[in-house]
């Protein structure tokens, strides 16, 4: 039986050097596809069980979910050079707790590439 809720708020910024394109659209798609479960605006009863129990069946702490963003953005970013500067935050605000859960990273992106090639 899951305890609590919590609701993450994920912040990735990229910081290229030259005039590469970073689509917006894809850094939304990185976020929400981090987290345990996709957000939605207006729902019926039914359909709110469905997806609450979707996201306790895929429980991530804020570090997963910046590992995770990490890994997206050296997937979807191929072309952008090594100097560029990711800082990528996630932030779980606690239902029941009275602090918010969060987690930072910052690097370039050669470093992530590096990292990830190592560990992936």
């Amino acid at each position: 039986m899951p305890t609590h809720n919590q609701r993450g708020r994920g912040i990735i910024s990229i910081e290229v050097h030259n005039s590469h394109f970073v689509s917006l659209e894809k850094i939304i798609n990185i976020i929400e596809n981090s987290m345990s479960s996709q957000m939605f605006e207006l729902l019926k009863r039914a359909d709110e069980a469905v997806i609450v129990e979707r996201a306790h069946k895929n429980p991530k702490f804020v570090e997963d979910c910046v590992r995770s963003m990490a890994q997206k953005v050296v997937k979807e970013f191929p072309d952008l050079p090594d100097d560029s500067v990711i800082v990528i935050k996630q932030i779980n605000e606690e239902s029941i707790h009275q602090h918010n859960a969060f987690a930072e990273r910052k690097s370039t992106l050669g470093e992530l590439r590096q990292e990830i090639n190592i560990t992936g």
